[in-house]
């Protein structure tokens, strides 16, 4: 999956020549094959265009290296989504296997271009989703294409590992004189008294419940996405009368996460997410042309002020046509915008820099058919 912290490395990097690789793969079947084959001929491509920039034979088959030895590799394409996005700067390569299909296209030039991986992170398409059971936790990023696992958190793993292994003592092997004050003593570490294994049990779940949704609420403080949690009744009950994950909680799935398989887990949260981010995507064309209709100055449609309010981290929501293209350059240190057919041959977007700025200003992008867009290449919502 590639994400805004993806989008946010590449950025980064920015190197003064680089390649971006695009190119449609296949999960199973005899199509399988022909995908080294597309990458080959891609990676051909990508040579002779580093050379047309000055580099020699030898220096440019050393630049496409890694992707060459991509295409004899077996393992690698026996693992292999619905795209895959490759992207080569003369040291180690970044790859990312998506779940759109994507055209072929080869760029040579500045820095990386990432406008075709643009839909996986539309506002309107972007969502966590959390399975919670008593012995696993797991998180997944996900969008309305597919969703993977994010290992790298720092949730609790389970009960056991948080509390400690289950340590209940029926209160009829003590007598009452015997029984210690427990007191505010940590439930992780005490022998309880006196409560039943029923009500012992809840409260180990109730105070693990509470730390995963502390976590959470952590992890995602610097990208506050909506939540779909998968749990039983019960944990979900939990969850939500803490409220520590409102207002992100989008909905509770009351499912048994151990039932369902991963492609069921994302089918049954996207169910729950659709109606929501469907009148996310509505309400901001609403929004947009109220403004707009109103003359006000928040409303922006000339491209050379959108990539200005761009770059200065003033856009809120961009609204942009799928498959529209404004070939061209913007300078940040003289202010200037240059445009024009010759920027093709670098792949020099302004729209793409425009989606690219406003996702890395915290804005969001919505890809709109150009009816939606009556005909424009883009516009947008200002902050101020």
């Amino acid at each position: 999956m590639f994400t805004r912290s993806d989008l946010s490395i590449l950025m980064k990097e920015t190197p003064p020549l680089g390649v971006s690789i695009f190119l449609p793969t296949h999960v199973r079947g005899s199509e399988i094959r022909q995908d080294p084959i597309r990458l080959r001929n891609l990676t051909a491509r990508a040579r002779d265009d580093l050379v047309s920039t000055g580099l020699s034979r030898t220096e440019a088959e050393a630049f496409v290296g890694p992707a060459t030895a991509l295409v004899e590799d077996y393992r690698f394409w026996q693992h292999q989504d619905h795209g895959l996005a490759l992207f080569l700067d003369g040291g180690e390569p970044r790859s990312y296997r998506v779940p759109i299909p994507l055209a072929e296209r080869v760029v040579v030039g500045p820095g990386f271009r990432v406008k075709p991986l643009l839909p996986l992170l539309e506002a309107d398409g972007a969502f966590v989703v959390v399975t919670i059971t008593a012995d696993e936790v797991r998180l997944f990023d996900a969008s309305r294409f597919a969703m993977t696992e994010d290992k790298t958190t720092d949730l609790p793993d389970s009960v056991a590992a948080i509390l400690g292994e289950p340590d209940y003592e029926n209160p009829l092997q003590a007598s009452p004189v015997a029984r210690p004050n427990t007191g505010a003593i940590d439930i992780s570490q005490a022998q309880v008294y006196g409560d039943s294994p029923a009500e012992w049990r809840k409260a180990r779940l109730v105070e693990f419940t509470r730390r995963v949704a502390a976590a959470l609420r952590q992890h995602l403080a610097a990208n506050p996405v909506p939540v779909v949690l998968v749990a039983t009744a019960e944990i979900g009950g939990h969850i939500q009368k803490l409220g520590t994950l409102d207002p992100l909680l989008a909905g509770v799935l009351e499912r048994d996460p151990g039932s369902l398989d991963d492609a069921q887990v994302h089918d049954a949260a996207y169910a729950v997410m659709r109606p929501r981010l469907g009148a996310a995507r509505t309400a901001a064309v609403e929004r947009f042309e109220t403004l707009h209709g109103g003359g006000d100055a928040r409303a922006a449609t000339s491209v050379d002020e959108l990539v200005r309010a761009a770059y200065q981290g003033r856009i809120d929501t961009l609204l942009l046509a799928e498959d529209d293209t404004v070939w061209g350059c913007y300078t940040e240190a003289t202010d200037d915008i240059d445009t024009g057919a010759a920027f093709e041959t670098t792949g020099e977007d302004l729209l793409e820099a425009v989606a690219v700025q406003t996702l890395q200003h915290g804005g969001a992008v919505h890809l709109l058919s150009p009816k939606e867009m009556s005909h424009r290449p883009a516009a947008a919502i200002l902050r101020f």
